[in-house]
């Protein structure tokens, strides 16, 4: 238990880094916790907002789970969540039986099958779901055959997030080099190229069952201009809205992917030149950087998240669908507080 009796100790992995801070951010606007970083970066250390704060460095997952343990026990943590999809992330999960205090994630199939887009774009066909042509680039041959049914397309590595690595082109010699480059042969997928909007759920599960979600849309990347691929993985300016229709293919989509959903699981759709909703990844484990966005709206995952994990759901409001039905728009950048702002509001300039 924690120091005091009246607090939950969360312990945070990756605590200074966005999604870390706006998951501290959301507890401590619920009140009732006390947060416990641990960073493996300088910047993230000094970042973090967290009550009690670590810097660790590590070589291999046993090291960081040893870590981690000798810091949950001196802190009397309660939970350990992993903030961002990352090593250390994958390192939590699968050590999660190590663990001296519990956690709250997928089950290690389901998990696998998400963090690896490959896996994840199958089982959604096979479940047949409207989805992107999409191939696995084991040689050019493969790379030939669907930029010979596309204008351009998407590449991007199998794992990781925020469009690390990714590219779009409709030239045979720059992908064929950027693959090289990339050591991408059999690690990157080739997908047909979209439009630019997109949308995203956020949900958290319990044993096959919802317990919460929201919706939101994508109004601009930040800095896109500063990528190659156009996509830096910090929104610039989001909204909430709500789509039966979008909310319904998104649990679909779950439950394609997860034998059993349970945890937090996110879906990231990109819409097709024709309007139609293709998901493109199912993210398992961690919430987006925007979770504070629905925290600052009364929809607070994070807290949600540490109730269940720790009280088994006792107490929590019934299943809530996209609560927040009507629009509301975040505007964030680095070095600005993020603001709040109505559709009359951002349509002002």
């Amino acid at each position: 238990m924690s120091p005091s009796s009246d607090l939950r100790t969360v312990l945070i992995v990756g605590s200074g880094d966005g999604t870390g801070l706006n998951f501290s951010r959301s507890l401590a606007l619920a009140g009732g916790y006390r947060t416990v970083g641990v960073d493996t970066t300088l910047e993230d250390f000094h970042a973090s907002e967290a009550d009690a704060r670590y810097l660790v460095s590590w070589n291999d997952p046993a090291d960081l789970v040893k870590q981690v343990n000798d810091i949950a026990g001196r802190e009397s943590a309660d939970l350990i969540y992993a903030a961002d999809t990352s090593p250390e992330l994958l390192a939590v999960a699968e050590s999660r039986d190590d663990l001296v205090a519990p956690t709250l994630l997928p089950d290690r199939d389901d998990h696998h099958r998400m963090e690896d887009k490959w896996a994840t774009w199958q089982a959604l066909r096979q479940a047949e779901l409207p989805v992107p042509d999409t191939v696995l680039v084991d040689s050019p041959a493969d790379l030939e055959e669907i930029m010979a049914r596309h204008p351009k397309v998407w590449l991007r590595r199998r794992s990781g997030s925020g469009g690390a690595g990714s590219i779009a082109t409709g030239s045979m010699p720059l992908a064929t080099a950027w693959l090289d480059e990339h050591s991408g042969w059999g690690h990157f997928t080739a997908a047909e190229h979209l439009s630019k909007r997109t949308a995203t759920l956020s949900g958290l599960w319990n044993d096959g069952e919802l317990v919460c979600s929201q919706l939101r849309e994508r109004v601009s990347w930040k800095y896109a201009t500063l990528s190659v691929s156009g996509v830096t993985g910090i929104t610039g300016a989001q909204r909430t809205f709500w789509d039966e229709e979008l909310h319904e293919l998104a649990l679909r989509c779950v439950r394609a992917v997860c034998a059993r959903p349970h945890g937090i699981i996110g879906v990231d759709f990109t819409y097709g030149h024709d309007g139609t909703a293709l998901p493109t990844e199912v993210q398992p484990a961690r919430f987006y950087s925007s979770i504070y966005f629905l925290a600052t709206l009364g929809v607070n995952m994070p807290d949600l998240y540490c109730r269940l994990a720790l009280d088994g759901g006792h107490g929590l409001p019934g299943p809530a669908a996209n609560p927040i039905r009507e629009s509301h728009y975040w505007v964030k950048s680095v070095d600005k507080l993020p603001r709040l702002l109505s559709p009359e509001e951002f349509a002002r300039g």
